[in-house]
């Protein structure tokens, strides 16, 4: 009876009050996160439903997109998860998570870049688009995109085994995370060099294709209905790498 006086004199009211706090930060971040998984999952499957969403590049190069985008909220979702709950594990397991989360980041950027040429040459070159842009190109381009991607993720590897001498059936005493993986300054330098290479050209495909949509909506024989839609679309990919960007300089 004695210990458990003490305990209870031990245990404050605000340590409670945290533990409210913090199941509903926990709530506020599950919750859209769901909604948000729902959306995507239903949009996926109508992509896929219609034969016109199949055979279309436009409606192909935003598939990839979605799909790349979706996985990975939910992969990041899951370490969130992860996190909260204090669930330890073995690095290798930590780096079997965390590649397709990586690779999945890096994807969404370089599909932005080629869903912009692919309107920039809808515009400025429409009597060549149908021979330009098809089906296999779209696919080809796309899988340029994964490659590059899963290219900078074995890069990552190979470092990760060559480098680091700490052996991956070690059991973690912190939760799994890209910081707690790759913890060599070599890792960071890397990273930081990928990131800026990659957002700066991304960055300049993106305004050289909203700069040639615009001059070209302002000539005269430019459709100017479908000029100016590709222009706000090309505006809203930028908007896009912005908040992918936002996204990267926080681990």
């Amino acid at each position: 009876m004695q210990n458990e006086f003490q305990l209870q004199q031990n245990s404050s009211p605000s340590d409670g009050k945290e533990e409210d706090m913090a199941e509903v930060w926990v709530a506020f971040s599950i919750v859209p996160c769901v909604i948000f998984l729902y959306i995507n999952c239903v949009m996926l499957y109508t992509l896929r439903s219609k034969p016109v969403f199949r055979e279309t590049s436009r409606y192909l190069l935003l598939y990839n997109l979605l799909l790349a985008e979706t996985l990975q909220m939910a992969l990041v979702q899951m370490m969130f998860l992860l996190a909260v709950g204090l669930v330890f594990m073995t690095r290798l397991v930590c780096l079997l998570v965390l590649i397709p989360t990586i690779i999945t980041t890096v994807t969404s950027p370089f599909s932005l870049a080629v869903m912009s040429l692919e309107r920039y040459i809808a515009v400025c070159f429409p009597l060549r688009y149908a021979s330009i842009v098809t089906v296999p190109t779209t696919y080809g381009a796309i899988a340029v995109v994964w490659a590059i991607s899963n290219a900078n993720m074995l890069v990552r590897v190979i470092m990760l085994t060559d480098l680091d001498a700490r052996p991956f059936g070690q059991f973690m005493g912190i939760i799994c995370a890209k910081s707690n993986i790759f913890q060599l300054k070599i890792f960071s330098e890397f990273e930081s060099g990928f990131v800026c290479a990659q957002f700066v050209s991304v960055g300049l495909i993106i305004i050289l294709s909203y700069v040639g949509v615009m001059v070209a909506a302002k000539a005269a024989s430019t459709d100017k209905v479908s000029a100016n839609k590709a222009s706000k679309t090309v505006l809203l990919h930028m908007i896009q790498l912005s908040l992918s960007l936002s996204s990267t300089l926080v681990s």
